[in-house]
């Protein structure tokens, strides 16, 4: 029952606090820009103050109010935000996954490097195959993945399914 009761006053609060950052956004934010900017320009200024000030710092705050003591559902991503979910384990080596992946037409993805970071943005904008494309670092109990696989979908690395141990 104490349980359910704190539960849901985190609820409460996280919902209170998306409440509080939209009414920030729209009433706050883009009132003032509009009345002092041209129209375009306060778009420009309430989508950028929107995402990469209000809205990722509300979100901290929503997860550090709603922490708990288990296996996170989801990675973390550089800028501390929440990535992909965390939904499979696997148990065996790193060779029998590797075997394993292989078997199924997934590619071990490149490391992230200057070089192959180049690459990617080359095969992107030209949209030719890049098999073993990087992907972004995520994070699960503080440190990033030790391998990923991807799988395209067609030619093109910018449709691609991709996991990461």
């Amino acid at each position: 029952m104490v349980r359910s009761l704190i539960r849901l006053i985190r609820r409460l609060i996280v919902a209170g606090l998306g409440v509080l950052s939209v009414w920030l956004i729209v009433f706050v934010v883009y009132r003032t820009a509009d009345n002092r900017l041209p129209w375009t320009l306060a778009v420009a200024v309430t989508y950028a103050l929107a995402a990469y000030v209000i809205l990722p710092r509300a979100v901290r705050i929503g997860l550090k109010i709603l922490q708990r003591q288990r296996v996170p559902r989801y990675t973390i991503t550089g800028d501390g935000l929440p990535g992909d979910p965390v939904n499979l384990v696997l148990v065996g080596t790193l060779s029998q996954l590797r075997a394993a992946f292989t078997r199924a037409g997934w590619a071990e993805a490149d490391k992230l490097t200057l070089r192959s970071s180049w690459r990617m943005v080359r095969c992107f904008l030209l949209n030719s195959p890049y098999r073993t494309a990087p992907f972004s670092t995520l994070y699960l109990f503080g440190r990033g993945q030790d391998i990923g696989f991807q799988k395209a979908i067609g030619d093109s690395p910018r449709k691609r399914h991709h996991i990461r141990f």
